[in-house]
């Protein structure tokens, strides 16, 4: 694989991060907005993402693969794997940082208290979104931008969140 082709790769996968975590935050501070009337940071870190929306993306991504699949299998497929992977998460950032970060027990369909049934099929939906728009967007981007684009939004962003991940795991360890 050429140089450039691995530059315009992990531009794209470092772009669809971003994105993805993005919008997860915007969908965690909404969902608090609506539901407890307050506006929150979500999210571990300073910045406005939430990473755990981003690594779902990916993992949707390594499970289902680059094949053309069938809009209702996505959805179905991605709302129990997320769910899986969002009940796990909960209870490794709980051991790790001895700190519940999220609960549903307000929520009807609550699974466990750390995920619920509309909770699945939001993310059912988010893939959704991730396949048909947002995978398919970062490949026409990762085409089209100059190399030097690429390569300078690739490291600036992963700068940001290394960094940000360092101080903010620094300060949950800290508490």
């Amino acid at each position: 694989m050429k140089k450039d082709s691995i530059s315009r790769a992990v531009f794209r996968y470092v772009f669809e991060f971003m994105i993805a975590g993005f919008i997860g935050w915007i969908y965690e501070v909404i969902t608090v907005w609506i539901m407890w009337d307050y506006l929150d940071n979500r999210g571990m870190l300073h910045m406005p993402i939430v990473p755990i929306y981003a690594v779902g993306a990916f993992l949707l991504l390594i499970v289902l693969g680059e094949k053309k699949r069938n809009p209702v299998h996505i959805f179905l497929f991605s709302a129990v794997i997320t769910t899986v992977f969002e009940l796990g998460a909960s209870y490794l950032l709980e051991f790790i940082f001895h700190k519940q970060f999220w609960t549903y027990k307000a929520w009807w369909g609550s699974i466990l208290d750390r995920s619920s049934i509309i909770s699945s099929a939001i993310f059912g939906l988010f893939a959704l979104i991730y396949f048909f728009g947002l995978h398919r967007i970062s490949g026409k981007l990762s085409k089209k931008l100059p190399l030097s684009v690429c390569i300078g939004f690739s490291i600036i962003a992963v700068t940001a969140v290394l960094t940000d991940l360092i101080i903010s795991v620094n300060n949950l360890l800290g508490e």
